[in-house]
């Protein structure tokens, strides 16, 4: 039998990456990041590639909570929020994010990706969708979605979804955006950013995105992704680190990353957040998040806001990481706990991956499609898990390490951003 033309074509192209080494392994660990991880081979390194900032996870208050909620409520839901599975965990898990993220509404989704596709594709399309099909007026003009071209692929993605007009504006580029938004004098539009990027770790211009978008009544949408659980005296975010709690309309968090449990959510105001459940995609047409993950990440969120020693445990890591890495003539963009280190290939990528790997710490090369051929990188996350002597380790064998791979050298001067 013939391999069907598509198949052969994809086929192809596999073993063309492959015979060149560019397909990235996908280890297998056998454990979750304490930070210790134990990989299927019986060997044990430090994991310093965790999203996991607090080490919220493994606390024993959100275990138990996640037991309880399993036990009761069963491991998932199997309907959508509108055909059966809207738990009363859920909306208590939305009151309190809402309320953490100093905004009247939230609406929670399966994972943080659907809920920048939920939010960036329902709220260019609600409007129309309403006209559609319940005859409701029809929206003054075809939206616009313009967002920064190192945006997460999962805001690019809610954009490619919707009916609306897109444009990407350069990366932190404010005068270009407000170009931009010159062109689009008086239609709909909707401005995304990542309020920390999650390739880079450096943080947006809130203050001069919030100004611009203001003076040309642009809607402005953060993904705080990275922020949430990170930043701001009080670990609410960006908005509250650049002191512009309840100036920023529309903003997304996840629960995968400060608060080590799984699911994302989409806060604004009360209209927009009832528009979403109505008519965005992703949110309606999936299943609702676990029992076990809405308990969890209640409790995780409780922890974090009673317990600020956690945060100053994971920015005194950071410190210290950075601090070392600026000895070694390395300096990353951005000041948290992402931490990217220029390699160039993605082949130095990997190689330096293995190699720091031999010595006992796991540090994920990051290459295309998350990045640009040229930009790839070991991308570093550090935790309030970790301690010195496992941060004084890093260091040391990323001293060792750098001299066996050439490219890693002068990175600091000519960092990049990730593609789109």
């Amino acid at each position: 039998m013939n391999t069907p033309t598509l198949f052969s074509d994809l086929h192809a192209a596999h073993d063309w990456l492959a015979s060149r080494g560019l397909l990235p392994p996908e280890r297998r660990n056998e454990t979750l990041p304490t930070p210790h991880v134990r990989l299927h081979d019986g060997s044990t390194v430090v994991s310093f590639c965790s999203n996991n900032y607090l080490g919220l996870n493994h606390r024993p208050e959100v275990k138990a909570a996640a037991a309880q909620a399993l036990h009761e409520h069963t491991h998932a839901t199997s309907e959508s929020r509108r055909l059966g599975g809207n738990l009363g965990l859920l909306e208590e898990l939305e009151r309190e994010l809402a309320d953490f993220k100093k905004q009247p509404s939230a609406l929670i989704t399966a994972t943080g990706l659907l809920a920048n596709i939920a939010a960036v594709h329902g709220i260019l399309d609600a409007g129309e969708l309403a006209r559609r099909w319940y005859g409701s007026p029809s929206p003054s003009s075809r939206p616009v979605v313009i967002y920064d071209e190192l945006c997460h692929r999962s805001i690019q993605m809610g954009a490619r979804q919707s009916s609306g007009e897109r444009a990407r504006f350069r990366h932190n580029d404010v005068e270009h955006l407000a170009d931009i938004l010159a062109m689009y004098r008086g239609r709909a539009t909707l401005v995304v950013t990542e309020g920390v990027f999650s390739m880079d770790g450096d943080l947006a211009d809130l203050p001069r995105l919030v100004e611009v978008c203001d003076a040309h009544g642009a809607v402005l949408m953060v993904d705080d992704a990275h922020g949430t659980g990170v930043y701001g005296a009080d670990g609410s975010g960006t908005a509250n680190h650049f002191g512009l709690t309840g100036r920023i309309p529309l903003q997304v968090a996840t629960l995968s990353k400060a608060f080590g449990g799984m699911g994302g959510a989409v806060l604004g105001d009360e209209r927009t957040i009832a528009m979403l459940r109505t008519f965005s995609s992703g949110y309606r047409f999936t299943s609702s998040l676990p029992a076990e993950q809405a308990a969890a990440t209640i409790a995780a969120l409780r922890i974090l806001r009673s317990d600020p020693g956690l945060r100053d445990s994971l920015w005194a890591n950071v410190r210290r990481l950075r601090t070392g890495l600026a000895r070694m003539g390395i300096h990353p963009p951005g000041d948290g706990p992402i931490i990217p280190i220029q390699m160039g290939t993605p082949q130095a990528a990997a190689q330096f991956e293995e190699l720091m790997l031999d010595t006992g710490y796991w540090c994920v090369a990051v290459t295309p499609p998350a990045v640009s051929p040229e930009t790839c990188r070991i991308r570093l996350t550090v935790s309030a898990m970790h301690d010195t002597d496992q941060i004084d380790g890093l260091l040391e064998r990323i001293n060792d390490v750098s001299s066996q791979v050439p490219a890693l050298m002068g990175l600091a001067n000519s960092y990049a951003g990730s593609a789109t």
